[in-house]
């Protein structure tokens, strides 16, 4: 077993290319993913243009110019080539109809499809503390015709909203609990691409062998088909966790950006970074093992390879976008989903934020059970001449 070993760690240490490509890769795509999304927001600011038809409309042009401006947007008023996110039209009669206390005054919006979505929150945010404004003065209108003493903010605003976020548990949280269950979704789409050069590892590993003309002789030697996959298995992994090395350094790079992607302070926890990391490796050794028994059922030939490849991104590419459709914690009568492979593993994540310790330790255990299970189940279906033949 030993010698095995040792002939697989000099075969790796020949190929210094894949050794630094599995590292360097994943340290320059996860943080290069972030600064993309945060470049998106750096040199495509939101940019609405304003057509004022009138000039006493100025004073509530220039409030939503204002407003948009404080709040990062590109605004210019009339005089304008370049086609908006938003165009904002405010027609010769709006001064006339807000200021007056029974007309109703009219502002079109145009909005560039495919444009930011964020133009038209501006916009639509400057137009209501506009609202906002004018209805406070038309009640104190109201208010001095009367007679009667009332509060304009409160008869304005007669219901006020106190949020608060609850676990599945019922626990009280925070919103930045929330805002971390969010990261870990965005998280759950990158894991598994992260994972899948263990793929690669393992059937190059041992169809190397076959095209090399040493994978007959390996299998006609004293060594046992359970110390031959292990070995295989043994040097993927570590592959796999050298590459794991530069996509959790990337990650952690990544979530620098993640106030951007979410909206908000996410509060990152020891314990969070932590189930990535068991998450990560896990897939890691979840898809060497699947990789493995298909390609002893199915065969070695490069064809099958592609099978192989193409069946084990299915199942991850679905439990990725699983993450983002679905509440793991009410399942339902959709519990079976967590029998799909890699869904148990982004549901151990995501029950890990929101406090449900037991069941990702659960779905963790189960997931690392099923691997070794799948291997010894390898070990002992190896046939030496369908690996070779097929």
């Amino acid at each position: 077993m030993s010698d095995l070993l040792r002939k697989e760690w000099l075969d790796l240490k020949r190929d210094k290319k894949i050794l630094l490509a599995s590292i360097l890769v994943p340290l320059f795509l996860l943080p290069l993913i972030g600064v993309v999304i945060y470049a998106s927001f750096i040199s495509q600011p939101p940019v609405v243009g304003i057509v004022n038809n009138e000039s006493y409309n100025l004073p509530y042009v220039n409030a939503l110019r204002d407003y948009v401006q404080t709040h990062g947007g590109i605004v210019y008023v009339n005089n304008f080539s370049i086609v908006p996110d938003v165009e904002v039209i405010f027609p010769p009669d709006f001064a006339k109809n807000i200021t007056s206390i029974n007309e109703v005054a009219y502002v079109r919006e145009i909005v560039l499809i495919s444009s930011q979505s964020t133009a038209q929150e501006l916009v639509n945010n400057g137009l209501y503390s506009i609202l906002y404004n004018t209805s406070l003065h038309r009640i104190e209108t109201l208010e001095n015709r009367s007679g009667v003493s009332v509060n304009p903010s409160v008869v304005r605003d007669p219901l006020q909203i106190q949020l608060g976020y609850i676990k599945p548990s019922k626990q009280p949280t925070s919103g930045s609990v929330d805002r971390l269950g969010q990261l870990a979704r965005v998280i759950s789409l990158i894991l598994f691409p992260a994972s899948t050069p263990v793929i690669f590892f393992l059937t190059d590993g041992i169809l190397g062998e076959k095209e090399r003309k040493t994978l007959e002789s390996l299998l006609a030697s004293p060594i046992s088909p359970y110390n031959f996959i292990l070995a295989k298995l043994l040097i993927s992994i570590s592959l796999g966790a050298i590459s794991s090395l530069g996509d959790l350094i990337g990650l952690a790079i990544f979530s620098i950006f993640s106030p951007i992607i979410v909206g908000g302070s996410t509060n990152l926890t020891v314990s969070f970074a932590l189930s990535v990391m068991i998450a990560y490796l896990l897939m890691v050794l979840l898809t060497a093992s699947i990789s493995l028994i298909l390609l002893i059922l199915i065969g070695g030939s490069q064809r099958n390879v592609q099978i192989i490849n193409f069946l084990i991104t299915g199942f991850g590419m679905l439990a990725s976008f699983s993450a983002l459709i679905l509440n793991f914690a009410s399942l339902g009568g959709l519990s079976f989903i967590l029998l799909i492979p890699y869904v148990q593993i982004i549901a151990g994540l995501l029950d890990g934020v929101f406090g449900i310790t037991n069941m990702m330790l659960t779905l963790y255990v189960g997931t690392f059970t099923a691997s070794l299970v799948l291997i010894f189940i390898s070990s002992k279906i190896l046939n030496p001449e369908r690996l070779l033949l097929k």
